[in-house]
């Protein structure tokens, strides 16, 4: 009885899997029967560098012809790879459907920063990894802008990595975060703070050390604008360890 009972379960599980691969190659006939008809890009985030417009030029002009072609035919993997060149677009996804449709996915990169060296700009992403600015579209992040350190230079990674951590101290601070109007770069690479009220340039230099400089700055209020008033002093130099630097002169 048990025999008998195992060989009724063998005989329909075979039956089943028979069947199952009847029905994928039947998919897989009607698949290469369906041509690709139609293109539907989705944008995965708030940000506009790139546009459903873009992707379909940059698809038609590094790709080829897609549409007319057979769903079987099409090289999704290859239309990924030439997307992700573009620096603004850090993820990408091609698919197709029975209707015909390829379907195209865009994940855009996350601006923390953005730069502005004269006519030049750029942003960067949490990582570092620096993009350009886009024609017709800005995004609202930061801007630190001035005698900004070139990319290929020798400390600029670190100097980035220093610039988010100031952005992000400053705005996670209920002290500074109103009171920063700006933030920029002195001719001699030195980071400076300018605040909503008052005309001192803080000279924060390289970004590191915040916590300190900023207890300073704190300082410099509590103690030296009260003992000689307000506009005094026109910058204050933070650079130097446990030091606060007053000038009547910039």
């Amino acid at each position: 009885m048990i025999q008998a009972r195992h060989i009724a379960f063998v005989s329909v599980l075979a039956l089943l899997l028979a069947a199952f691969a009847f029905l994928g190659s039947c998919a897989r006939r009607d698949r290469s029967a369906v041509l690709c008809n139609a293109l539907d890009i989705q944008i995965k985030d708030e940000y506009e560098f790139v546009t459903p417009e873009d992707v379909k030029g940059f698809l038609d002009k590094k790709y080829g012809v897609y549409l007319g072609v057979r769903l079987d035919s099409l090289k999704l993997d290859r239309m990924e790879k030439l997307l992700e060149e573009k620096s603004v677009v850090i993820k990408s996804e091609a698919w197709t459907t029975r209707d015909g449709v390829l379907h195209v996915s865009i994940r855009q990169r996350r601006p923390v920063l953005r730069f502005q060296r004269g006519e030049q700009g750029f942003y960067i992403d949490r990582t570092g990894y620096v993009f350009p600015l886009h024609k017709s579209y800005t995004a609202e992040v930061p801007l630190i802008e001035g005698s900004v350190p070139r990319t290929d230079s020798e400390d600029w990674e670190a100097w980035a990595t220093g610039a988010i951590k100031l952005v992000e101290y400053v705005q996670g601070s209920r002290q500074w975060k109103d009171r920063i109007s700006k933030i920029s770069v002195g001719q001699d690479g030195d980071l400076e703070l300018r605040m909503a009220e008052g005309k001192e340039r803080f000279i924060i230099g390289f970004p590191d050390q915040l916590e300190s400089k900023f207890s300073r700055i704190g300082k410099y209020y509590s103690h030296i604008v009260p003992a000689k008033g307000e506009g005094y002093y026109k910058s204050v130099n933070l650079k130097y360890n446990k030091q606060i630097i007053c000038r009547k002169d910039i």
